[in-house]
């Protein structure tokens, strides 16, 4: 009998180091599946919009072709492109800040994801927003020109 009692129990080991391995996975696991939902569902609305000005763009640019060809007056010409042209920038400012909106919503979203990441996520995000303002500033700018 007094064999039994002090032979080592081989299980308690293997449930501490189960344990510690589950709390370990629950710990990180959970954050890292929040971040990567909150991801895809920003890339997707981001992709999602992008896509749709991709194809306006397609559309405005056969519709160029199309009043080209049907026209032979260079200051209409002009014109036509003008107009083309102001359709681009348009787009391509709306992926900017669309871009930025998506990096700042990560940003704050990855406060809550983890905790310890708050001060890059705030420099990352800070760095978006001047980025895309001075994109969209050029933008405007070549915009106007155009015009």
């Amino acid at each position: 009998m007094t064999e039994t009692a002090t032979s080592p129990n081989i299980t308690e080991p293997q449930k501490a180091a189960a344990g510690l391995f589950g709390s370990m996975i629950n710990s990180t696991t959970e954050p890292l599946l929040k971040a990567q939902a909150d991801l895809l569902s920003s890339v997707e609305t981001t992709i999602t919009a992008w896509l749709r000005r991709r194809q306006e763009g397609v559309v405005e640019t056969q519709a160029l072709v199309t009043r080209l060809r049907a026209n032979h007056d260079p200051a209409e010409f002009v014109a036509i492109h003008q107009e083309w042209v102001s359709g681009t920038f348009r787009r391509l400012s709306a992926d900017a800040v669309d871009y930025q909106s998506a990096a700042q919503q990560l940003a704050e979203r990855a406060r809550s994801w983890f905790p310890q990441v708050a001060e890059v996520a705030e420099t990352v995000a800070a760095q978006a927003t001047e980025a895309t303002r001075v994109a969209t500033r050029t933008l405007r700018v070549a915009n106007k020109a155009a015009e």
